[in-house]
């Protein structure tokens, strides 16, 4: 879509006059002009003039309305401060007031960026057209630091909404789109949640989405709508002001040269441990620093479990570098020891420091990858059942000592100095391959898994408490804003896109090309789509009733018919299936319906099936599915998929060129050899096993791509063409041997 379109479309009315006035400055840059004689530069003084008044225009309406919007919020958190004990406050106005400050919060966030990407097109346009000139974006770059537009903090405003939205859901319960309040609490707030979202597998269900940044502010005043911004306040976050709504973590990740953490993690092969180090804030200003041991299938090994350690930074290279674990293990002992803590405790601490210890000496483990980034938490206090997170501006960053010749870190020092001092912008010493900003923010959904099954075993979002509270999250995760992103990882997304081109990685999370596409989608559309896809399961669902019905006659029917006929070990489990009810039902009859619905509802297609030739009637109005289910949807496989068989199919070529040149060589040189007749028949040889690798390349090609495009079960290897081959060499050599022998004789 062309920008110009996009800006009338996306304008907000009562805004309209304060946007860029874009197509007044492209008549300036006389796009339609044949050559430059016709642009001078009386032309180039007035665009720059021009560029520079909308500039002035768009900041100083977007600091005004700011300006208000924070004076309105602040009145509004005073007046009901003032009279939140008094039953004069009216309530839905003053919840109508708190929508409208939202919704113009939002405009206000998506006004500054359509205009930030307005002013980026027009000079893109310029320098395009108008070479000779010279770029006008490093003066633009200087303006936009002096008016600094595009640059705003929304966090402090949303802080506020947020207080003020709690409020409401404390003393306004009829708002049917709140979540629940105080009184509805009935969870206590688990201590394993922590900063970092972490949290173990049979406590929470754990959905994570891509977000565009043009949708993020919209996302998060969603969000507020049900849910108050969660304050870092404790130890952990080691947050010097309050008022800090976004702190920024990092992650330091660990893995070794060959990658293994990375492979096992996501293959998720064994437990698929990892290790990283975690903190908030910078690191000069002395935060509490974590060293966490992960386990990301602990089904698999029933004695794994998580490690976390709280460590001081002047232990970290001793321990983590040189392996001296004996003198942090005696120094954390005695701290614990002085501070009361019990032989239990103290005997777990030990253990923990030894577990850490042999993992990374056994994987020869050091600092591999750092992210960075802002986090935004959504969570009622004191109640556990739904916590949201945000990370935005997500940077990585290489952390890495692989290349002994050119290490990115010192050895011999646990972190990167160059980039944790205390300057205002240590980010400017990473070198272009060093790091890779991520293009969206990353959100995830938190839900309290009371079902006592694990995430993995439950399918879909699974809300734990009333629809009404439900209904927004599913509103929000089936909406244009998001995109799901099944089982994202930061640290499988750093390090598949920093180290790419390394021979270690045996395989690329499949959400990997997907980064090159555009995420965001039309509001209509997906509207459209959201309301096709309501309507199929609506229709599914009414078809599977009648179909119930039809089922449970047919089944009455035909027990009343067959119930002398049924033998003794049909009425056991009859009598077992139904419990108390005397209605005896053969097993066949039973089978019917147990194999029909779960392959209507997504089933497996081979549940409880007899026989191949056992045919299943459908009820009326459904029809038989002409593809598999998993064959419907995109095509997600890796690509090193597609280029093994690729790399397979060339190399059958270079093997048909080899024979060929053989071929020719032997046919050309007939006359010349001891046995003419023996040289024509080794040349037809030759050039029927030329012709036969060629075809089977083609055939074995082709046959692969359909399968790996249908995601069929079936085995790619394919013998028979290599045996052929081998056996037609061999034999023309032993052929060729014999005669030649024989002559010699």
């Amino acid at each position: 879509m062309l920008f110009g379109v996009r800006l009338a479309n996306e304008i907000y009315p009562p805004w309209k006059d304060n946007y860029i006035n874009y197509e007044r400055l492209k008549k300036l840059l006389k796009e339609s002009a044949i050559d430059d004689q016709k642009y001078n530069d009386y032309d180039e003084n007035q665009f720059v003039t021009q560029l520079d008044e909308e500039l002035k225009k768009v900041y100083s309406f977007q600091s005004k309305e700011y300006e208000q919007l924070t004076k309105r919020v602040q009145a509004l958190d005073e007046y009901v401060t003032e009279n939140i004990s008094k039953p004069t406050i009216n309530w839905p106005k003053f919840q109508s007031d708190l929508d409208n400050l939202l919704s113009e919060s939002r405009e206000l966030d998506h006004f500054a960026r359509l205009n930030f990407t307005g002013f980026q097109k027009i000079i893109k346009k310029h320098d395009r057209l108008h070479p000779k000139y010279g770029s006008v974006r490093a003066l633009l770059s200087v303006r936009l630091k002096q008016l600094p537009f595009h640059s705003e903090d929304y966090s402090p405003l949303l802080h506020k909404l947020s207080s003020l939205f709690q409020i409401l859901r404390d003393n306004f319960q009829s708002a049917s789109y709140m979540s629940g309040s105080t009184s509805q609490r009935n969870t206590p707030l688990l201590n394993s949640v922590s900063n970092d979202g972490s949290t173990q597998d049979l406590e929470f269900q754990s959905f994570k989405f891509w977000v565009h940044p043009d949708n993020l502010m919209e996302v998060k005043t969603r969000i507020l709508r049900h849910l108050p911004v969660l304050i870092y306040s404790n130890d952990e976050s080691n947050t010097n002001n309050n008022d800090t709504l976004d702190p920024t973590i990092t992650s330091l990740y660990f893995d070794n040269p060959s990658f293994e953490v990375y492979n096992d993690k996501l293959l998720k092969s064994d437990s698929s441990p990892s290790l990283r180090l975690r903190w908030s804030g910078k690191l000069s200003e002395k935060p509490d620093i974590f060293l966490e041991k992960r386990i990301a299938n602990k089904s698999l090994d029933e004695n794994a479990r998580d490690v976390r350690l709280k460590l001081k930074e002047k232990y970290l290279a001793d321990f983590l570098i040189n392996g001296n674990t004996e003198e942090l293990k005696s120094k954390q002992l005695s701290k614990f020891r002085e501070m009361g803590s019990n032989e239990e405790f103290l005997s777990n601490l030990s253990s923990d420091i030894e577990d850490i210890d042999n993992f990374i000496k056994s994987h020869e483990l050091q600092p591999a990858l750092r992210s960075v980034y802002k986090r935004t938490a959504f969570q009622i206090p004191g109640d556990d059942r739904v916590r949201i997170t945000i990370d935005s501006d997500i940077l990585f960053i290489r952390e890495d000592s692989f290349d002994e010749d050119r290490p990115i870190r010192n050895p011999n020092n646990w972190h990167r100095t160059d980039i944790d001092q205390n300057v205002e912008n240590p980010y400017s010493f990473l070198r272009k391959n060093e790091f890779i900003k991520f293009p969206h923010s990353v959100l995830e959904i938190q839900i309290k898994n009371t079902t006592g099954r694990k995430s993995s075993e439950l399918n879909g979002i699974s809300i734990p408490f009333s629809r009404k509270h439900g209904k927004w999250i599913e509103e929000l995760t089936t909406s244009h804003l998001v995109k799901e992103v099944p089982n994202f990882s930061k640290f499988i997304q750093g390090i598949a896109s920093l180290f790419l081109e390394n021979d270690h990685l045996d395989i690329l999370p499949f959400w990997l090309p997907e980064l090159e596409d555009d995420i965001r989608k039309n509001p209509n559309d997906a509207d459209e789509e959201l309301k096709q896809k309501q309507k199929n399961n609506t229709d599914i669902s009414s078809k599977l009733k009648r179909f119930s019905k039809t089922d449970q006659k047919k089944i009455r029917e035909a027990s009343e018919d067959l119930e002398g006929e049924s033998s003794e070990d049909d009425q056991t489990n009859s009598h077992q299936a139904l419990g108390s009810n005397n209605l005896l039902v053969p097993k066949r009859i039973n089978k019917s319906r147990n194999e029909i619905i779960p392959f209507l509802i997504g089933g497996s297609k081979l549940a409880n099936v007899d026989s191949e030739d056992e045919e299943v009637e459908l009820p009326q109005g459904v029809i038989k599915p002409t593809s598999l289910l998993k064959q419907n949807g995109p095509v997600k496989i890796e690509a090193k998929v597609w280029l093994a068989n690729e790399r397979t199919f060339n190399r059958w070529l270079s093997l048909t060129s080899l024979f060929s040149v053989l071929t020719f060589s032997i046919h050309s040189s007939v006359k010349s050899s001891n046995d003419e007749g023996l040289a024509n028949i080794l040349a037809f040889v030759y050039f029927f096993l030329t012709l036969f690798t060629g075809i089977w390349a083609y055939y074995i090609y082709n046959k692969r791509l359909d399968l790996i495009k249908l995601r069929d079960g079936k085995h790619l290897d394919a013998p028979l063409g290599p045996l052929i081959v081998a056996l037609g060499v061999l034999g023309a050599v032993v052929v060729n041997f014999i005669v030649g022998f024989k002559k010699a004789s």
